[in-house]
């Protein structure tokens, strides 16, 4: 059996991350991925996928992103064109593709077993870096064999659904953004929505991944957040077309038919709540709660901070109309369904150690389980809110390793 002393699961952002302070501390690691460096950015994406943060926000820890539009959004294929950089210029020990099927432990032993798509492997400690997108999320229906149906990471483009109308269910990041490119391609949409919450792209001339830092947002963490926030959407934005605001009433406008939340879909006929406007109140409670934070943050400050003309004023969203509660899909042509409607944690799966998790997230603190020698990186509000993001996991391993190497007695300082 293969031994190794710290084996990193997941060659995204975490764990790359992880593996540059392993390397830095000289301790023997390896990172495994089933499908290579980036893969998640890769193949979980759409064709027309943008970095929802500036080119700028691409910092990872000895690497930052020095092309030359730091305000830009990087198109899924630079991004991870990006990765691959970073992974060569750490020398990350990355195996691929290879598939962590188990992690287990005995109760009396030292080390951890790995089974793996290649053979074991004989681990003193493991790094769970596998994202906090594990398993699909679709609700229950009985919709005809003859529609279509593909989850969020399975979309890549409109030519490959049949013509027709497309019923996109789920209004957070991936189904405003996946409800736009289909709109730009001339295919007709209906889009389902729920409450997740939007943020405009710019105030006072800067982008609100700036902002968010000046007012000291992205380190608030977990304790004064609470548990709650790690499973709620992340804030509708998105980088397309070098950044714009997005939200329900901009779909619309754009040429989107919205439906409420919803709810059953049996045959060729698809259900929602009549809570249209409901939702969009509710999407709109961060637009105003940011704006206000930082028109306030400039104002105590004294900054110099106009704002911009292309900057549209934030107004309420109004009244979006009647909307249906039930749509007969074959009657309105409409042949495929993209579910974007989120991914849960998928840990126990895989982990065959108690978590205790809680809406299937473990329990640790810091990314430090109670099982002595097992970690976890890259959550979702891990520790603070930007555990989940590029830039914030740096942070994030750097105390991960520190604890690693304290397990292994290889604490340098």
């Amino acid at each position: 059996m293969r031994a190794v002393d710290v084996v990193v699961i997941g060659a995204g952002q975490a764990g790359l991350a992880t593996s540059y302070y392993l390397t830095q501390r000289q301790i023997d690691h390896v990172v495994l991925d089933r499908a290579g460096v980036g893969a998640a950015w890769r193949d979980s994406r759409w064709d027309s996928f943008a970095l929802n943060g500036p080119n700028w926000s691409f910092d990872l820890p000895g690497y930052k992103y020095d092309g030359p539009d730091q305000d830009a959004f990087m198109l899924r294929d630079e991004l991870v064109a990006e990765f691959e950089k970073y992974a060569h210029l750490i020398e990350a020990p990355v195996e691929a593709p290879v598939e962590v099927v188990r992690v287990s432990k005995a109760m009396a032993a030292t080390t951890f077993h790995l089974d793996t798509t290649t053979g074991a492997i004989e681990a003193k400690a493991v790094v769970a870096a596998t994202g906090p997108y594990q398993r699909r999320n679709r609700p229950a229906n009985t919709l005809a064999p003859s529609i279509v149906q593909l989850n969020s990471d399975e979309f890549k483009n409109a030519s490959q659904l049949p013509p027709g109308g497309v019923l996109v269910i789920g209004s957070g990041q991936s189904g405003n953004q996946i409800a736009e490119d289909l709109l730009e391609n001339g295919r007709e949409t209906y889009f389902a929505t729920g409450t997740c919450t939007w943020i405009p792209r710019r105030l006072r001339g800067h982008d609100n991944v700036y902002w968010r830092g000046r007012l000291g947002m992205w380190d608030d963490t977990v304790d004064t957040l609470g548990h709650a926030l790690r499973l709620a959407c992340p804030p509708i934005q998105t980088g397309v077309g070098g950044g714009r605001d997005q939200n329900m009433a901009i779909t619309q406008q754009r040429g989107a038919i919205l439906t409420g939340r919803y709810l059953a879909g049996d045959g060729h006929t698809v259900h929602f709540a009549d809570d249209l406007q409901q939702n969009a109140i509710a999407s709109d409670t961060s637009a105003f709660a940011l704006r206000a934070s930082v028109d306030k943050f400039v104002d105590d400050n004294r900054l110099d901070a106009t704002e911009a003309p292309e900057e549209p004023p934030i107004r309420p969203v109004g009244d979006l109309g009647p909307a249906p509660t039930q749509l007969d899909l074959k009657a309105r042509n409409i042949n495929s369904v993209i579910w974007a409607t989120g991914f849960r944690l998928d840990f126990e799966r895989w982990i065959d150690l108690p978590l205790n998790t809680r809406d299937g997230y473990p329990e640790q603190s810091w990314g430090v389980s109670q099982h002595p020698g097992l970690y976890f990186m890259g959550l979702q509000l891990m520790h603070t809110r930007k555990s989940g993001v590029i830039f914030g996991v740096g942070e994030d391993a750097a105390h991960v390793v520190s604890k690693v190497a304290l397990h292994l007695g290889a604490d340098q300082g």
